[in-house]
């Protein structure tokens, strides 16, 4: 990145320090919340409390489990972990296949610790129950890919956070049980990101579209819309 710039008519600068703060001030204004008027925040508030009165004391559906995170649970995280790159605390998924190799061979061996695997399950059934909005567990790396246009202009790059593994460990549980069911309250016209559909179906209707608007001599436009924090993971980590 050679240099950087606010916007079409700012002059780029290439001194990091005011890059850096270019960055900062662009991304933390793009994620910041609209500020909510007053009759829509009572209203918010109004339609959250007759949903906490209806279904607050039902139980939860049948194929989401609420219990607490089991052993098998997080054992199934082995084979699903990538070699991704690691948060803030620098510590890769490498070295906690390490550490739970190493305390499996000190069990072995006779020596009275605790594998790796019972202390995260004990970690994720305390993030259930507290929350995990403390030590920093939230933290991520954010780093700038350019995507297209000007490479200057700081609103053509896109941020891709990388949090710290364990994070990701128990997002990773947590999705494991969520997304069974939320699949099927997800609308069919999303196609992408989710488990038996394809992105390539909204390609494919995109062409057949076109093909019926010129066979039927019909007039028609596509829309496509652009969200510049739509892939931003931190946006997932801060619902946790």
């Amino acid at each position: 990145m050679e240099g950087l710039r606010r916007s079409i008519n700012a002059p780029a600068t290439t001194d990091l320090k005011h890059m850096l703060h270019i960055a900062q001030d662009h991304f933390r204004l793009l994620h910041t919340p609209h500020a909510m008027n007053t009759l829509r925040s009572i209203s918010q508030v109004a339609l959250l409390t007759e949903i906490a009165e209806e279904y607050g004391g039902k139980p939860a559906p049948d194929n989401v489990v609420a219990r607490k995170f089991t052993l098998a649970e997080i054992m199934g995280l082995r084979p699903k972990m990538p070699n991704t790159a690691p948060g803030p605390d620098g510590l890769p998924y490498g070295f906690y296949k390490a550490l739970a190799s190493r305390l499996d061979l000190m069990i072995k061996s006779g020596h009275d610790v605790t594998s790796f695997w019972e202390v995260f399950t004990l970690l994720a059934n305390k993030i259930k129950l507290n929350g995990s909005n403390r030590c920093n567990f939230k933290l991520a790396n954010l780093s700038l890919f350019f995507k297209k246009g000007d490479p200057t202009l700081v609103s053509n790059y896109r941020p891709i956070s990388s949090m710290n593994t364990d994070c990701k460990m128990y997002t990773n549980l947590v999705n494991g049980r969520i997304s069974p069911w939320a699949v099927t309250k997800i609308h069919p016209d999303q196609a992408g990101f989710v488990p038996g559909r394809l992105i390539t179906d909204h390609t494919r209707l995109a062409s057949e579209i076109a093909h019926l608007s010129n066979s039927t001599n019909t007039n028609g436009y596509i829309i496509s819309l652009d969200q510049a924090k739509a892939y931003n993971k931190t946006d997932i980590a801060w619902l946790l």
